[in-house]
């Protein structure tokens, strides 16, 4: 009853000291938890600077150079151009031609580009990974770029009496896009030939076309050609379709040129070489973290004598799908020992609509070897001159070697 009393009827003197202790306490506690929440978050962004950044903060090194431009350069400057710029090169300070930053332009251009038709001048390009430069790696037929004289292996580096040199891949697609019917100034400048020269090009709406296909007839026999320029999204259907054709054509074996293909998609690669190579593995990735990733075939394919025609501007997916044949047996590789581009990219999207590519995982033969920086040999080698090596397309079976020898190989399996 004490107690019950003492809790229902309370002494005010003995009230206000129960609230001034429970003040100090509450105070206290207040207190000793916010120093401890602050030690975790200091501690944290030591971590993070330590570890991620070497004891660096961007930010203040950032602001710091802002300040001394704002206060004495006597030249005018843009602060979002500034920022961009930033952007880019931290991803160029990685050291990879293939890890890129996209501002909401390049992104929107590198979809267009992937997509397979668009208003330009029909090339298809990559960054040389030893000059930096913006490499032309197929001059479609019959566009603009091809129409003109441009030619694989040629670089540019200018447009409209820009200098592009060390500028990114997107950056360089953008200045050479414009609307349709308008010109466009190119500085090209040609390795093989130690020449430079500009060549106007008018840009045109372009469809590519990425597979080329053609039967080509001996006395005895009906060989089926493939050519495929590059891995998009529309060369799936196209070479589906010139397979179709050549098979209901009656062709009695295929030589599939990829040389000077610059390579693309991982995804068409492994559908169109499923439908060239018996059950089991095509290529598998691993990342980081060692996690792998297998990309397989069915037991539904081709089934016919096989070569294909490769060289040293043959990179990426060109070597996915020649790796497979050659691992797995199913056919003859005829040329030159291949580029050498043994890692995959992905696009990363950020929140203010624009993007990073990065390289976020090497790929591997079916037999396991990583080609990247070695390439792949061929089984017979057929070295050709340079000149005509990047006109590969566009000679007469005469002047190409390569597509000779082939069909020696492939004769010799029928």
């Amino acid at each position: 009853m004490e107690n019950t009393l003492s809790l229902g009827v309370r002494d005010p003197i003995k009230m206000k000291e129960a609230a001034v202790n429970n003040k100090k306490f509450f105070l206290l506690g207040l207190g000793i938890g916010i120093l401890i929440m602050l030690t975790g978050l200091v501690g944290f962004r030591i971590y993070e600077r330590e570890v991620r950044w070497g004891g660096i903060d961007p930010n203040s090194k950032v602001r710091e150079i802002y300040a001394l431009l704002d206060r004495f350069s006597i030249l005018p400057f843009d602060r979002a151009e500034m920022l961009e710029s930033m952007y880019r090169g931290l991803l160029y300070g990685v050291g990879d031609p293939y890890t890129q930053y996209f501002d909401s332009a390049a992104l929107a251009a590198f979809h267009v580009r992937m997509e397979g038709a668009y208003v330009g001048i029909g090339v298809l390009v990559s960054v040389d990974p030893e000059d930096r430069m913006v490499t032309v790696g197929v001059a479609y037929r019959g566009a603009p770029a091809a129409l003109a004289g441009i030619l694989p292996g040629d670089k540019i580096i200018g447009v409209d009496g820009v200098d592009v040199v060390g500028r990114s891949l997107e950056e360089v697609i953008g200045l050479v896009r414009g609307p349709e019917n308008s010109a466009v100034t190119l500085t090209i400048f040609r390795p093989y030939e130690n020449s430079r020269f500009d060549v106007d090009v008018i840009r045109r709406r372009v469809e590519i076309p990425t597979v080329f296909h053609e039967m080509i007839h001996t006395e005895a026999e009906a060989i089926g050609y493939i050519r495929i320029e590059g891995f998009d999204r529309v060369t799936l259907t196209q070479f589906t379709e010139a397979l179709s054709e050549l098979y209901a054509a009656g062709m009695n074996g295929l030589i599939i040129d990829v040389r000077n293909n610059p390579g693309g998609s991982l995804d068409v690669v492994n559908r169109i070489t499923n439908m060239l190579i018996p059950e089991g593995i095509i290529t598998y990735t691993e990342d980081v973290n060692g996690h792998r990733i297998y990309h397989n075939s069915t037991a539904d394919y081709l089934g016919l004598p096989l070569v294909v025609l490769i060289n040293e501007r043959s990179a990426s997916a060109s070597e996915v799908l020649s790796g497979a044949i050659r691992d797995t047996g199913t056919g003859t590789l005829v040329g030159t020992q291949t580029f050498g581009k043994g890692i995959v990219q992905n696009l990363f999207y950020l929140s203010d609509g624009t993007a990073i590519k990065m390289t976020v995982a090497k790929y591997f033969t079916p037999a396991g070897e990583s080609i990247h920086g070695i390439g792949i040999a061929p089984h017979v080698l057929v070295e050709m001159e340079e000149s005509l090596s990047r006109q590969i397309g566009n000679l007469h079976m005469d002047e190409d070697i390569q597509l000779q020898a082939a069909m020696k190989v492939i004769l010799l399996k029928l």
